[in-house]
């Protein structure tokens, strides 16, 4: 995997380390916020030295495994401020189902913008 392993590093808010597996230098993160119905919302982070190298894919990929695998969801839900091309490209990627625009649902910088939602079924996983 691009990044090597990813390991989980809390608990509540799951929160798991994308990490280089030869040299252990921290590439990224991905959280996920379980809602105790079935479902989470997931968002992630790579360093921006590490873009571009299918990291944050990966670590999506292998965190919604390990959620689905273990944590009995249903369904992964991802959300981004819309324009956020690579964040949508990396949920593309990773299998998610871009389902659509979400007006001014999420804040940035103290202003309401719009947000792009999209989902992963437990049975669509990749």
């Amino acid at each position: 995997m691009a990044g090597g392993p990813v390991r989980l590093i809390s608990a509540g808010r799951l929160e798991f380390l994308a990490a280089d597996a030869a040299t252990g230098e921290r590439l990224g993160r991905v959280g996920l916020g379980p809602r105790g119905d079935g479902t989470a919302e997931i968002g992630y982070w790579v360093d921006p030295r590490a873009r571009g190298r299918g990291v944050a894919t990966d670590a999506v990929r292998a965190a919604c495994r390990w959620a689905f695998a273990t944590q009995g969801l249903e369904l992964i839900e991802w959300r981004a401020e819309a324009g956020n091309v690579a964040s949508r490209r990396v949920a593309e990627r990773a299998g998610f189902l871009i389902e659509g625009t979400l007006r001014k649902r999420l804040r940035h910088r103290g202003v309401r913008v719009d947000a792009w939602v999209g989902s992963l079924l437990k049975e669509g996983m990749p």
